[in-house]
């Protein structure tokens, strides 16, 4: 049985093999097919296989999606940096990072053209703050239209469902949410990428559970004063501008209050003993709330309960321990081959709504399978499964095979 071809254009192989700096011999060897098939894919005189064209997109650090344009694209803008860089030099995007931000600027732009033609209204909430507002009326704008309560988080049983919830309600607001962990957490944690029809946040699944909950809300505010962002939300250094330090504090002090609710907090932390360990004390107001221990010794640092040098040591000793924590599950998922099937992974990963919207199209016909398997990242004959997984009908195109 011969291999389906992909309809790549070739301009655009021969633009992705420049722009990741190989030379053919060196795409050729990565890619693990003569050179002369390389050179061909470029002159247009053969056209790869499907799984051939999807190991150059992992090799040239490009979507697939990208391969199929009309022409090669003008290289994406990076986002306004909101990072604090100890080291002036990481300021260049990493390939993995540069793919990601690709990646949702893509699927953004399709998303926004596709919805729109369907009847989305703008969200209004958008760009619904500024500044000037109190971080608390910021906090609670966004509550207000997630509908989503203090109360209802501190019910949830762990920090993985007040997590779940977050996302939910998220998602249900009309923002696409997606998460990877290819990236590094010290270069990015989040970022947002603002529209009035299709905004897209990106949260590094790295992080630990009550960590990724901080950097959706801070994500958030961002998204309510309508500004473009990546974040690593690092301690800020003698490199970082004093307008990034403005917008990181402002965003801070938004998911501080959403996830931390001011009095529920103060009157916690007065009924603990404090003959306890500080510790003992963060951690037990940490899982009450089902946020991080980091959170709680920023909100300590807020209020003036611990200094500087306190919360960077609480820091330096909660990080090297979810290293710990991470690594250690980590083992024991590989040493018992175990795990979230690849279906439920890509549909974490894509998120929820994003990968319902393409389905839905697919299975309507206002997008190829080519094109919905480039946006998805999965291979055509998987996107049935993976429809069942986000709990669509399956019927019509999308139905499994």
């Amino acid at each position: 049985m011969s291999q389906l071809e992909a309809l790549v254009t070739p301009s655009v192989m021969k633009w992705a093999r420049e722009r990741a700096h190989l030379s053919l011999d060196d795409a050729a060897a990565r890619i693990k097919r003569p050179v002369s098939d390389i050179e061909n894919w470029e002159n247009g005189i053969v056209r790869p296989s499907i799984a051939q064209a999807r190991k150059a997109s992992e090799v040239y650090k490009r979507p697939l999606a990208v391969f199929y344009l009309p022409e090669p694209p003008t290289d994406f803008e990076t986002l306004r940096d909101f990072r604090s860089l100890a080291d002036t030099t990481l300021s260049e995007y990493s390939p993995e990072l540069a793919l990601v931000v690709r990646q949702a600027r893509y699927r953004q732009e399709w998303t926004r053209e596709f919805i729109v033609s369907e009847g989305a209204e703008k969200l209004s909430f958008v760009g619904s703050a500024s500044l000037r507002d109190s971080p608390a009326t910021v906090a609670d704008k966004i509550m207000k239209v997630l509908q989503i309560t203090s109360k209802e988080q501190q019910e949830c049983l762990t920090r993985e469902e007040a997590l779940r919830l977050w996302v939910q309600k998220t998602e249900e607001a009309g923002v696409f949410l997606f998460r990877q962990g290819h990236v590094d957490l010290s270069e990015a944690r989040g970022f947002v990428l603002s529209d009035d029809y299709a905004p897209f946040v990106f949260i590094n699944s790295e992080d630990a559970k009550a960590a990724q909950m901080f950097t959706l809300l801070h994500e958030l505010a961002h998204l309510w004063i309508n500004v473009d962002g990546l974040s690593n939300l690092e301690p800020f250094t003698s490199n970082t501008k004093r307008d990034v330090q403005e917008m990181e504090v402002f965003c801070n002090k938004v998911a501080a209050h959403a996830l931390l609710n001011p009095s529920s907090f103060d009157d916690a932390w007065s009924r603990l003993d404090r003959s306890m360990p500080l510790e003992d004390r963060i951690e037990a107001i940490s899982l009450k709330f089902k946020v991080s221990e980091e959170a709680i010794a920023r909100r300590l640092l807020e209020k003036g309960i611990i200094s500087q040098a306190k919360y960077l040591e609480l820091r330096s000793l909660y990080q090297v321990r979810w290293k710990d924590i991470k690594d250690h599950a980590y083992a024991k998922m590989k040493a018992a081959e175990s795990g979230p099937s690849y279906y439920v992974r890509k549909a974490f990963n894509n998120g929820y709504s994003f990968t319902q919207t393409v389905i839905s199209a697919y299975d309507a016909g206002n997008v190829s399978g080519v094109e919905a398997s480039g946006l998805l990242d999965v291979k055509v004959n998987h996107i049935g499964r993976l429809a069942v997984e986000v709990g669509l009908p399956v019927f019509g195109k999308a139905g499994v095979s």
